[in-house]
């Protein structure tokens, strides 16, 4: 019957302008970021199907055409550079969520981030793969929005730049004029390498002072200095025995490795020699002569290297440590604040041990460093263990792989930036890193079934399935963050192009079917004249 060929004809043709609609909005979303290709399918329809008690010829089949859209959701899209730091694209399974504006206040002139989000309210979070991320200046901070207005959903960091996975969904923010507070230095660390043949300090120095005896003549008086052990030090004067024997009892003397005399205050020291009788007579009395035990005494050799150190009001001090080499494999480490460091208040120097093999024995655990340092009155400090674990002594250099300490000064943010975990990483002035706040990513059982509010935002729905939420980590098939990029539109240009003719195609033949059995009506309408 003609009148089937009329309803399949039109009904194709119908079909046909909405497969053009839908390669028309592929076509136009080429270069949308994040756009997921639709696609038109077609199904026959049977409307009606009579047929005659006795022959063939009297059955009517209509078979038309209807459409379906299909979503390709979950097609990977190509993850492109881009030169903005608060882009962000997903590789890999899953959705970041966003959420409409909340709204406006009064005389504010625009809408605020929502006040809250549940993934459990289809109205209230959306998700998109479009990671193409804008900040605006509000109440919070400036808050991350996509192109479409919608709000960057996601957990905010704690002043310790900790996330809680799992928390409640905000929009997320940074504040420009965040500061990080200083910290001060409580642990530190050395990599490093002591030559193993460096200069030797000697265990005992000799120095000579030259004084008048009784009868006017100079005389020489030898001073001698042995190490106790680290900054001790024992002083013993001595004259020629013909001339007399020195009664004053050998002088302990307090030395750090930069030479510094702590104790005695007073270095100038009188000497007390009961002269010889032989030589001046019983009659001359015991006398004294004064010598400045600081002159000429011992100086060792010392490896050195520098290490920030931040004290208890973050102020960063050029802290030094020296290497002494007092015996074969023993070491002594002498730290010294640098500027400012508070007088009498040097740390004791700490014995080093090695292995025939350049292997540190001893100590074999931390070790506490204690520094103080004053400036205009005010004293400060900073207690850290130092880890040496890592220290060899081998070969003729000096050379060091690592010195590490976690002090830093107060800072005020530069700059943010996504890294791979999804995190806003604030990078600050004095150098550290803080997270402020995390883009977690949602998934599904089937994606491909949610409902496309745009080509790049959707909304969830019953037959999408249960919906997981959680770090990128941990979500499934491994998915990942890719900083400053972006995933492009999933629309091939040379496929639809392709589609296109095929539709243009089937319209125009359908066209003249329904032409040709216009034409064959009008002929059967003019058999009565």
């Amino acid at each position: 019957m003609l009148w089937g060929a009329f309803n399949n004809a039109s009904s194709a043709m119908m079909a046909m302008s909405w497969d053009m609609g839908s390669i028309s909005q592929n076509i136009a979303n080429v270069n949308t970021t994040g756009y997921k290709r639709k696609e038109t399918l077609f199904q026959t329809v049977m409307s009606e199907s009579h047929a005659a008690p006795s022959t063939h010829s009297g059955r009517l089949n209509i078979f038309g055409v209807q459409t379906a859209d299909r979503y390709h959701i979950s097609t990977q899209g190509v993850i492109t550079n881009s030169d903005f730091t608060n882009d962000l694209a997903l590789n890999g399974k899953g959705f970041m969520m966003v959420a409409p504006p909340g709204a406006a206040t009064g005389g504010a002139g625009g809408a605020q981030p929502p006040a809250a989000a549940s993934v459990d309210d289809p109205a209230s979070v959306l998700y998109t793969r479009d990671g193409s991320f804008s900040y605006v200046s509000g109440a919070n901070g400036e808050s991350y929005f996509t192109l479409g207005g919608n709000y960057l959903l996601g957990w905010m960091a704690d002043e310790a730049g900790v996330v809680q996975p799992g928390g409640s969904l905000e929009a997320v923010y940074t504040l420009p004029t965040t500061t990080l507070e200083g910290k001060a230095t409580t642990e530190a660390s050395l990599a490093l390498n002591i030559p193993s043949q460096a200069e030797q300090t000697p265990t005992q120095h000799k120095t000579y002072f030259t004084y008048t005896d009784p009868l006017g003549a100079n005389q020489s008086m030898t001073v001698t200095w042995d190490r106790v052990d680290g900054n001790t030090w024992t002083v013993t004067p001595s004259v020629d025995a013909a001339v007399g024997t020195v009664t004053t009892t050998p002088i302990t003397v307090t030395m750090d490795g930069w030479r510094t005399i702590t104790d005695p205050a007073v270095t100038t020291q009188a000497i007390d020699i009961d002269w010889d009788d032989g030589a001046y007579g019983a009659a001359t009395a015991s006398s004294s002569t004064n010598i400045d035990i600081s002159v000429d005494r011992p100086s060792p050799h010392l490896e050195k290297v520098f290490m920030s150190v931040f004290d208890d009001a973050f102020t960063e001090h050029s802290a030094t440590l020296a290497f002494e080499r007092y015996g074969s494999n023993t070491w002594y480490l002498h730290v010294n604040g640098g500027t400012n460091q508070t007088t009498g208040t040097m740390p004791d120097p700490v014995a080093l041990e090695f292995s025939s093999e350049g292997q540190l024995l001893t100590p074999a655990d931390l070790i506490q460093v204690g520094l103080s340092w004053t400036a205009s009155g005010v004293d400060n400090t900073a207690d850290f263990t130092l880890d040496l674990r890592n220290m060899t002594q081998f070969d003729n250099e000096l050379l060091w792989s690592s010195i590490d300490q976690d002090g830093y000064g107060e800072g005020t943010m530069l700059n943010a930036g996504f890294n791979e975990r999804g995190e806003m990483i604030g990078h600050f002035t004095n150098g550290e890193n803080r997270v402020l706040f995390q883009v977690p990513i949602a998934q599904f059982v089937s994606e491909n079934r949610l409902d496309p509010i745009t080509g790049n935002l959707f909304r969830r729905t019953r037959e999408a399935g249960d919906i997981r939420v959680g770090a990128v980590e941990t979500m499934v098939g491994q998915p990942r963050f890719v900083p400053s990029s972006l995933e492009t539109s999933t629309v091939d240009i040379e496929d639809e192009f392709t589609k296109m003719i095929v539709t243009q195609k089937a319209y125009s033949t359908n066209a003249t079917v329904f032409r040709t059995a216009d034409e064959m009506t009008v002929t059967a309408r003019d058999l009565k004249a």
